[in-house]
C-alpha cells in the first residue's frame, strides 16, 4: 500500500533501498496527496541516502522541498513587515506551520504551508485589523450570518488577503473556538510564549505539541491526517524523546484541560510513525478512526476508510461546539449549499 510506504520510508529513511523502481510511483503520489514529498526529502536528507533514490525521483522531492524553502521565506518577510505595521507592545504569535519554521524545529524541514497564522490578545484584535488594512491586507467579504460566526463563535476572523501579493493571513485571538468543550484560555498560553525574532513569538515547545495535537482532531480534514501526525511524531521526537519522557506534556495538557484529545492523537502519531509501540495498549474508537482515516487517503470508495473519515470530521465540529449551536449551524449550512440563492 502506498501510503504504508510513504510512512515507513518517514519513520526509517534507510530502508530506502527496498523501494523497487516501480512502487516508487506510488510512494511519489502519496507525498503529493499528503502533502508530504519535501518532508520525505528532509527525512532522506537527514539520514544521508537521498543520494540513493532515483534521479527522477529525486527531482521531484527536491522541487517540493524548494517550494516549501521558498514560501517559508516569502512568510517570514511577510511577518516582518506585519511587525513593523503593528504596534509594538502587541505581542504577535506565529502559529503552526509557520511557528513551526521560526521556531526552527525538525519537522519544518520540507514542511509546506500556505498561510501565515498569527494569533494576538483579543482586547488587541481590532486594533491589529486596522493595522494590517493599512498596508494593505484586506477581510474576505463573508455574509452577515458568517460574520457573526466567527466573531461569536470562533477563535479567529474571517482570513486576510493582501490586496497585491495575494499571501493568506489567519488572525486568531486563540487556538481553539471560546465555545469549544476543550476552549483553552489564552492567557495561559500567553504567559509562555518564547521569543524567536525581536517582537515575534511562538508558543512553548510543550504548547506547540498540544496545539498540534489538538488542530488535527479539531480541524477532522482525513487529507491533512497523515501530516499533521508526521508533524506531531516529529515535535514529539525533538521536544519529548530524552528519559523525561511524555510526563512533562501530559502534565501540561492536564493543566489547560485537554488531556484527552492530546493522548489520543499522541498515541495515533505513535501507533503510526514508532513500531509496536502502543502494540499492547487498546486503541480507543477516535484513535482508531484517526488511523483507518489517514491511511485511507488514496483509496477513494474504500467503504471503512470514508466511514472512518466523516466519523473524524463529525467528531471535529462536536469538539468545536457545543450541539445547541452546531445543529441549528450545520442545518444553516446544509441548506445554503442545497439552495445557495435562498437565503435562510
Amino acid at each position: 500500500m502506498p501510503t504504508q510506504r510513504l510512512i515507513h520510508l518517514l519513520n526509517a529513511p534507510q530502508s530506502v533501498s527496498e523501494v523497487t523502481d516501480a512502487q516508487w510511483n506510488g510512494v511519489v503520489e502519496a507525498g503529493r496527496k499528503n502533502q508530504l514529498l519535501g518532508q520525505l526529502a528532509a527525512a532522506l536528507r537527514r539520514a544521508g541516502v537521498f543520494e540513493l533514490i532515483l534521479p527522477a525521483v529525486q527531482r521531484h522531492l527536491a522541487l517540493d522541498e524548494l517550494t516549501a524553502r521558498r514560501r517559508g521565506e516569502a512568510a517570514l518577510w511577510e511577518l516582518k513587515g506585519m511587525r513593523r505595521a503593528i504596534d509594538p507592545s502587541i505581542p504577535l504569535v506565529v502559529l503552526k506551520g509557520c511557528a513551526y519554521m521560526v521556531a526552527g524545529d525538525t519537522n519544518a524541514g520540507g514542511r509546506l504551508f500556505s498561510d501565515v497564522d498569527l494569533m494576538v490578545p483579543r482586547a488587541n484584535l481590532d486594533a491589529v485589523e486596522s493595522s494590517l488594512i493599512s498596508v494593505g491586507w484586506k477581510p474576505s467579504l463573508v455574509n452577515d450570518y458568517d460574520l457573526a460566526y466567527y466573531r461569536n463563535w470562533m477563535h479567529e476572523v474571517p482570513p486576510m488577503e493582501h490586496v497585491r501579493r495575494h499571501t493568506v493571513c489567519d488572525l486568531h485571538h486563540a487556538i481553539n473556538p471560546p465555545v469549544s468543550r476543550y476552549y483553552i484560555p489564552p492567557e495561559k498560553l500567553f504567559a509562555h510564549l518564547v521569543e524567536v525574532l525581536p517582537g515575534i513569538h511562538v508558543l512553548s515547545p510543550t504548547d506547540r505539541v498540544i496545539h498540534c495535537a489538538l488542530h488535527l482532531l479539531q480541524e477532522g480534514e482525513p487529507k491533512k491526517l497523515i501530516r499533521d501526525l508526521y508533524d506531531l511524531h516529529l515535535l514529539l521526537q525533538q521536544h519529548f524523546g530524552a528519559d523525561q519522557g511524555l510526563t512533562p506534556l501530559l502534565l501540561r495538557a492536564d493543566e489547560l484541560g485537554v488531556s484527552a484529545p492530546t493522548r489520543t492523537a499522541v498515541a495515533a502519531a505513535q501507533s503510526l510513525f514508532i513500531d509496536n509501540t502502543t502494540a499492547q495498549v487498546p486503541k480507543g474508537w477516535l484513535q482508531k478512526q484517526v488511523e483507518i482515516a489517514a491511511l485511507s487517503t488514496l483509496d477513494k470508495g474504500h467503504l471503512s476508510g470514508e466511514l472512518a473519515g466523516w466519523a473524524v470530521l463529525a467528531h471535529s465540529h462536536w469538539m468545536k461546539m457545543p450541539l445547541r449551536l452546531l445543529v441549528p449551524h450545520l442545518t444553516r449550512k446544509t441548506w445554503q449549499t442545497w439552495f445557495p440563492d435562498k437565503e435562510v
